[in-house]
């Protein structure tokens, strides 16, 4: 669009805000309808000036067109209300990382979630109480509801840095599950249940956008979206098992005035078909909280699968997991699927779900350990997978003895790659080297 000689259509631009008395929310409008006229000014300011301009050099920049001085004055006025200048905003008044930077001042808080779990055959509902210390650990009260909102059974979940340890109180079945972690901390599960630093953390990382402003419950808040397939959030460790998502929408919605969420919503549709929908609301923070209120409550008389020793993702157990199932199998596993490997696992061990309970303790302890050993090449492929290290792995074709044929490899920092041979010996190989040795 040619612009005319003179500034008379500026100055009618310029003359409708102030006449209609626009208000800051208007004023995005405006400056749609005008693009013309935002592009002058911005032009005037950016040529032979700083990067930041005055707000006195913005308006003699304004006073040296026809317009009156008090419209001139108003538009300036209405820029300042708005937070940002007219030909300048942006959207977002508030920065995620600031979010960040926020909760992790706040050492204890609390809130309610209430989750969705659909796929073709079930739909589960649970509701959830979670509390977190950043000292003591976090405690999470789910209970599953029925279609007429009655709940029907509950658990409890007791995550404790201190000891390294999470901590299963199933109701229903009157038992309880202690999980030991070694060589590694709680963030994998602080992500899987929902810790709002890791959800803000995972978002940042990922491609997202402002929402601008609303209000939920009386709260003046600011939101923020992901629809980034690279999220990976809560769902009660559920998401690890269906594999990457298919689709994400993901919203926060942060209280202006105090940088802390008030509102979380996660919608994940996986390649397999299942719907994951989840809200977490009505956070409280700074509450009172002391150390036995994340202690582990057991009612007397409950079972226990015995201590289950959870092997830290790396390659030296996955190796170890590789030599136990050839052991016991005579060949690899197909694929490296958690849900896969742990049925096979379980069979190849003789764990029967059923007859679990009947075990003597110490039994219970040597088959579960035997279980998570197996596992440890789906957690360390799963791990190269969300550390972006191009992983692939053969199973399917090398067995085991064979010392030219990769069974895992992935790339290293360097660009070279890591390979793990059907023999389970170990080579760090170029790019090329790894061509030839793929080769059918």
């Amino acid at each position: 669009m040619k612009r005319p000689e003179n500034d008379k259509w500026l100055d009618e631009a310029l003359s409708e805000v102030i006449g209609s008395e626009k208000s800051g929310t208007d004023f995005e409008e405006w400056k749609q309808k005008h693009p013309e006229a935002v592009e002058m000014l911005t032009s005037r300011i950016d040529k032979g000036a700083s990067a930041s301009p005055s707000p006195l050099s913005i308006r003699i920049i304004i006073m040296k067109s026809p317009i009156t001085k008090i419209a001139a004055a108003a538009v300036i006025i209405i820029a300042c209300f708005t937070g940002l200048f007219l030909w300048k905003s942006t959207g977002s008044g508030i920065a995620l990382a600031d979010v960040l930077t926020r909760i992790e001042q706040v050492t204890t808080y609390m809130y309610q979630m209430r989750s969705t779990i659909t796929n073709q055959q079930t739909i589960t509902d649970l509701k959830s109480t979670v509390l977190i210390s950043q000292e003591n650990g976090i405690k999470i009260t789910t209970k599953t509801v029925d279609p007429n909102n009655n709940e029907i059974n509950s658990a409890d979940t007791y995550l404790l840095p201190k000891l390294n340890s999470v901590i299963f109180v199933v109701h229903e079945k009157r038992m309880y599950v202690r999980l030991k972690f070694d060589g590694m901390k709680l963030e994998y599960y602080k992500e899987e249940y929902n810790d709002p630093r890791i959800i803000i953390k995972q978002i940042l990382g990922c491609d997202h956008t402002s929402l601008g402003q609303s209000v939920i419950d009386g709260i003046t808040v600011e939101g923020f979206q992901t629809t980034d397939s690279a999220y990976e959030g809560g769902f009660m460790g559920q998401a690890d098992f269906e594999g990457k998502p298919e689709k994400v929408d993901v919203k926060l919605w942060v209280d202006v005035n105090t940088f802390l969420p008030v509102r979380l919503e996660e919608d994940i549709v996986t390649k397999k078909g299942t719907r994951m929908h989840e809200v977490s609301y009505d956070f409280q923070w700074n509450v009172a909280v002391n150390a036995d209120d994340l202690k582990p409550v057991i009612p007397e008389g409950y079972m226990s699968t015995g201590e289950i020793n959870v092997p830290a993702f790396n390659e030296e157990n996955a190796i170890k997991g590789f030599r136990l199932f050839t052991s016991l199998a005579g060949e690899y596993p197909d694929n490296l699927d958690a849900v896969s490997l742990n049925k096979k696992a379980r069979k190849l061990i003789g764990l029967d779900i059923d007859s679990f309970e009947d075990l003597a303790d110490d039994e219970k302890t040597k088959l579960t350990s035997e279980l998570m050993s197996i596992m440890g090449p789906a957690f360390f492929y799963e791990k190269l997978v969300e550390d972006n290290k191009d992983p692939a792995y053969y199973g399917q074709t090398v067995g085991p003895n064979v010392t030219n044929k990769v069974l895992l490899r992935w790339k290293l920092d360097d660009g070279r790659y890591r390979v793990i041979f059907g023999d389970l010996s170990i080579k760090n190989v170029t790019g090329e080297e790894l061509a030839e040795l793929e080769k059918p």
